[in-house]
């Protein structure tokens, strides 16, 4: 376990005196035609080195190009050659050794004389080391496209290992499963188990498959909207809905109703309290249906374990690969409320018969929601207010122009990318990033405090997210201010681990 742990952390780790060393070579081909020019890339990887998959993982910096584009040019049939899967030192992970491709279509690019990718990756080999690289890419033909391009198609043939596509929906299904463990989530769905205790057994398998049913149609309702607006923007990820101060006030307000039904604090009339509690207008089969719906809502806030990697690889892959993915996550979900409903016997044996033990876990369950409505409450407040800086602690907005020129004075830097929507993010401030730790390591090496906040919509922000090869936050970017080199800290901080990374 101790040597899964430090390889893990190995992986962050780069060499901080390090200086590039050309593990990988990038070669540009191009091949024009009418106004469009067709861009192939070829990786060339040292021996005994691996790059990681332009897709999030649960560690690792992923592969990413980035188009710097003049107006009216756009990117399509943009595609990265298949992965392969690795497992090291008991890590599993996808990635690329030896060589890797990507090709894309730059329409009307022809009235330019060239244009322009940003790339970054992270090698890896016993230790792990981030390497970046500008090009300029003319428009004309490359010697060598036709020969490049027929060495790499077999890569880009469509087509999925079956091991890492499996590996993929199960860490999919098992956040789905995981997900019902979060605290907007669960007391919702223990008052939906709670009410299986009064039907009948019929019934009840109607409103497991109707519940199910409901789940899995807005899952595949959000992956059609990721995948949408991830066309427009790369830095689209689970939870960006919350960016939104109208999405924030309409779920501030579904949390207050029902903490204020769950609680008993506001009372309706005995029929019509019974309805609304239950969404009880047109059946019980449409009440399941939109419970499954509400379900995904309000937990849309939180990531579960292995959620990230598996939504992160559904961006990225084709249409084909990418909505099983969803689908899994969504049957992970709905599962457990499934099981019980369909099994009236075992849910007997876990539930006591109906009684006032119901009412007084209703209110406990409140609890919860309340603390979900103050969370929302301060979303929003911070989305329509602004930010103050906290006592003792020096952070500023984050801005590229700070970062440059912080480097050319040799002086570290770090880089808090967050939310007030994220929990992790929230959870990583208290413990770490606002500890006598942090503060001490920040005054004694003069370290420039910057903020990236995505809690509303950044476009510089969200575009040095997307350039370390992320899609959400938390992200935590350390400079030591003796060069370009950065780490990347792990998404679970504890003062400990900022002694390690910046002392």
């Amino acid at each position: 376990m101790k040597k899964i742990v430090f390889a893990f952390l190995a992986c962050f780790l780069c060499a901080q005196n390090a200086v590039a060393q050309d593990i990988v070579n990038v070669t540009a081909y191009g091949h024009t035609h009418n106004n469009n020019l067709e861009v192939l890339l070829r990786f060339n990887i040292r021996p005994g080195w691996h790059i990681f998959a332009p897709y999030i993982q649960t560690f690792g910096t992923p592969l990413k190009v980035t188009w710097k584009l003049p107006e009216k040019t756009t990117v399509a049939k943009e595609k990265f050659g298949r992965t392969q899967h690795f497992n090291q030192g008991g890590l599993a992970f996808d990635g690329y050794e030896n060589s890797a491709f990507y090709k894309a279509t730059l329409q009307n690019a022809g009235k330019y004389e060239y244009v322009t990718a940003d790339i970054s990756w992270q090698a890896c080999a016993d230790e792990c080391i981030p390497e970046r690289v500008s090009l300029k890419i003319p428009f004309e033909n490359t010697p060598g496209f036709a020969q490049a391009a027929k060495i790499a198609q077999p890569t880009f043939e469509d087509g999925l290992a079956a091991v890492e596509w499996l590996f993929i929906l199960f860490a999919a299904f098992g956040g789905g499963l995981i997900l019902n463990l979060m605290p907007c989530v669960f007391p919702i769905l223990s008052l939906k188990i709670m009410s299986l205790a009064q039907v009948q057994t019929h019934t009840r398998r109607q409103e497991a498959l109707f519940y199910t049913i409901g789940v899995v149609a807005s899952m595949t309702a959000v992956a059609v909207i990721l995948l949408v607006l991830r066309r427009f923007d790369a830095s689209t990820g689970w939870g960006f809905q919350l960016q939104s101060p109208w999405f924030v006030g309409i779920m501030l307000a579904v949390f207050i109703w029902l903490t204020l039904l769950m609680s008993d604090v506001v009372r309706f009339g005995g029929g019509f309290l019974n309805r609304l509690a239950g969404l009880k207008f047109c059946g019980p089969r449409f009440n399941a249906f939109m419970t499954g719906l509400l379900a995904v809502l309000v937990a849309s806030p939180c990531t579960a374990p292995f959620m990230g990697a598996a939504v992160g690889y559904a961006l990225m892959m084709p249409v084909y690969a990418g909505f099983p993915v969803f689908w899994a996550l969504g049957v992970g979900y709905a599962l457990p409320f499934a099981l019980l409903a369909l099994y009236p016997q075992a849910s007997g044996k876990i539930m006591p018969k109906p009684g006032i033990w119901m009412v007084r876990l209703k209110r406990i369950l409140s609890i919860p929601l309340i603390l979900t409505c103050l969370w929302l409450a301060w979303i929003l407040s911070a989305q329509i207010t602004v930010f103050h800086q906290e006592q003792n602690f020096d952070w500023k907005p984050y801005s590229m122009a700070q970062v440059e020129q912080a480097l050319e004075q040799r002086r570290p830097v770090f880089i808090d990318f967050t939310a007030k929507w994220c929990m992790t993010c929230l959870v990583n401030k208290k413990t770490s990033l606002q500890s006598e730790t942090m503060a001490a390591l920040a005054q004694r090496q003069n370290i420039l405090l910057l903020r990236a906040d995505i809690t509303s919509h950044d476009p510089e922000s969200a575009a040095a997210l997307a350039s370390y090869g992320r899609a959400g936050v938390p992200l935590y970017v350390y400079y030591n201010g003796k060069g370009d080199d950065y780490v990347i800290l792990p998404q679970i901080l504890t003062p400990g681990i900022l002694q390690e990374y910046l002392r």
